[in-house]
């Protein structure tokens, strides 16, 4: 047996349909079923790699160079990992460290990653690659139309159009220079405090894994408005881990977690049994619907 398969024979059976399902590009039921098992802190050293390459690939940087991280020591790791930190270090403007990190991919690689893009977008951070073509010059004229061609203009014709082709000279406008200046200083000012705000918010607000543990640990203290209120934000943090979110509420039917629970089944597709959560929900104290004391 070689080794891939005992590696793969070694694997929980969740952890190698979850990375059967990315492969074959079932990308939001992979990703699902990778949210779900780190949810559940039951991903091993390839499932980080496939979470992270999965967030990447549904459009999630952030996500997956958190991911990415974990399986990198020092700016080294596997291929994938310094793919995906490189990515992740330019979307969040820091230009050397994913020069740096590509640098690393790509020899680790060879010099060649079209493979692990697979049609990707990339960054500035990558060489140019030498097999694309280059741009197409502009002109100022339209080709000739084909099989139409005439003669050409005259000596005389030429030197009057290009006479009459020169800009009248007008006087400078200073104030429209510096507008023009000042106003892309602004602009640049602008983007950078936006900039700035949008850092330090990811850093203030909790990741999804986080928030969903806060919640599992506020239900088991039998805060179940924390809870509720810790699972709500998993949704909007992270709507991939609705179904680590389900498995958390479980069977409670407590009112705020009855709306947790619809949004949590709205998000993976599952509209009649949302409808049901919020019709629990909205009940009236009194009417037979089973609570969380019942199941006690």
């Amino acid at each position: 047996m070689s080794e891939d398969t005992a590696t793969t024979a070694d694997r929980a059976a969740d952890l190698v349909l979850a990375r059967l399902h990315l492969r074959l590009g079932s990308l939001s039921l992979a990703r699902a079923e990778l949210e779900t098992m780190a949810g559940k802190d039951m991903l091993d050293a390839q499932g980080v790699i496939d979470l992270a390459e999965v967030r990447w690939r549904t459009g999630d940087l952030a996500g997956a160079g958190e991911a990415a991280a974990l399986m990198l020591d020092d700016e080294d790791g596997p291929l994938l990992a310094l793919v995906i930190a490189a990515e992740a270090a330019a979307a969040r403007g820091r230009p050397t460290e994913a020069r740096r990190l590509a640098a690393k991919a790509l020899a680790a690689a060879d010099g060649t990653i079209d493979q692990v893009f697979a049609g990707m977008p990339r960054s500035p951070a990558w060489p140019p690659d030498p097999a694309a073509p280059p741009p197409s010059p502009t002109t100022m004229f339209d080709p000739p139309h084909p099989g139409r061609a005439g003669p050409g203009p005259t000596r005389a014709e030429r030197r009057r159009a290009t006479r009459d082709a020169r800009p009248t000279p007008q006087p400078a406008d200073e104030s429209v220079s510096a507008g023009a200046g000042l106003w892309d200083d602004d602009l640049a000012a602008a983007a950078e405090a936006e900039a700035q705000d949008e850092a330090a918010i990811d850093v203030s607000l909790p990741t999804g894994e986080e928030a969903l543990d806060a919640g599992r640990m506020a239900l088991a203290a039998g805060d179940v408005s924390g809870a509720a209120l810790q699972l709500a934000l998993v949704l909007r943090i992270s709507p991939p881990l609705a179904p680590a979110v389900l498995d958390v509420i479980g069977d409670h039917h407590d009112p705020g977690l009855a709306f947790v629970r619809g949004d949590a089944y709205r998000l993976v597709g599952r509209e009649l049994e949302a409808r049901r959560a919020y019709l629990d929900a909205a009940a009236p104290p009194d009417r037979s619907t089973p609570t969380e004391g019942d199941h006690a």
